[in-house]
């Protein structure tokens, strides 16, 4: 009887060393998991970036200073070659190529002072602008004034101010135009997506729950 007592007690001891060592090595296991698992938690965030353009389209007052700015600047960019033209002409040794060449170079300076008033200040409001896309509606617009001026010259002997004042518009019109309705806007709101690596306190608590069982069924 001593025997079989001293075997089962023997038997006893072996089975809780065993049971205890495997659960320390599973122990191990899963603090070694929760190092290499902890940070894998990935979450995915939405960053919104808004603009300072609040809509699509010109204000009043920067429009304002487009029509102001871009008729100043194309009589000021022409202003030398018109004075010239005029000069040439009155020292009474001014030939056609002369007077051609001083033509076209005034109005070639008047339709650029006009696309860079124009996109000067319509760029405060619209980044995104092309000055070569103002330059080439503004020299559209400068076309269509010289449609008109041939069609007010046939038909007037002496062209009304209000014609002359709306072919000197044309330029300025024709950028605007450009600027308002045609050239591209900056998007109002950029949405840039990322995701953040991190161990997050749902995940930490999760990881405490499973060390509490796991310490429990080994005390078991």
């Amino acid at each position: 009887m001593q025997p079989l007592l001293n075997f089962l007690t023997i038997l006893i001891f072996s089975s809780a060393s065993i049971l205890s060592q495997s659960g320390s090595n599973q122990l191990a296991e899963l603090k070694a998991k929760m190092k290499s698992d902890g940070f894998s938690a990935f979450h995915n965030f939405t960053v919104v970036r808004t603009d300072n353009i609040s809509s699509q389209h010109h204000s009043i007052l920067n429009l304002a200073g487009q029509a102001l700015v871009g008729s100043s600047l194309a009589v000021g960019f022409s202003i030398f070659p018109i004075s010239a033209g005029f000069a040439d002409a009155w020292s009474g040794d001014a030939t056609v190529a002369s007077q051609t060449a001083l033509g076209v170079l005034a109005i070639s300076t008047y339709l650029f002072g006009a696309a860079v008033g124009v996109h000067w200040i319509a760029s405060y409001e619209n980044p995104n602008l092309s000055f070569w896309g103002t330059f080439g509606y503004s020299a559209i617009g400068g076309g269509v004034g010289t449609i008109i001026a041939s069609v007010l010259a046939a038909n007037y002997t002496t062209v009304p101010a209000a014609g002359v004042f709306i072919v000197a518009l044309t330029p300025i019109m024709g950028a605007m135009t450009y600027a308002s309705f045609i050239s591209d806007w900056p998007d109002e709101n950029q949405k840039t997506s990322f995701n953040q690596v991190y161990d997050s306190h749902k995940d930490l608590i999760e990881h405490s729950n499973i060390v509490n069982l796991e310490l429990l069924r080994v005390e078991l």
